[in-house]
Parts: C-alpha cells; sequence; structure tokens
C-alpha cells in the first residue's frame, strides 16, 4: 500500500479537495485517492 503504511494507526486529518475526487471519481486523482478512502472503509467494517 506505499504511503498508506506510513500513517497507519495514526489520527490524520484530510482536506476537502481528496473527498471531492472521490465522490467526483475524478478520473486523474481517484487512483490516488481510492487506495485511502478502501482502506478506510476496511477499518470501520472491522469495528
Amino acid at each position: 500500500m506505499g504511503w498508506l503504511d506510513t500513517i497507519k494507526g495514526q489520527l490524520i486529518a484530510i482536506d476537502t479537495a481528496p473527498l471531492i475526487y472521490f465522490i467526483e471519481e475524478s478520473p486523474l486523482y481517484l487512483p490516488v485517492v481510492l487506495p485511502f478512502f478502501e482502506a478506510l472503509d476496511q477499518q470501520m467494517n472491522n469495528l
């Protein structure tokens, strides 16, 4: 997962831009932000 491994287990804050890229399924940025939101979803399902 690369960069996701560096933030695992840490409290983070994100700007609204990645959320907008995800919601709008931006063809340019979705490949970058999708792994983050998938990992977040997986963690929420494990609670």
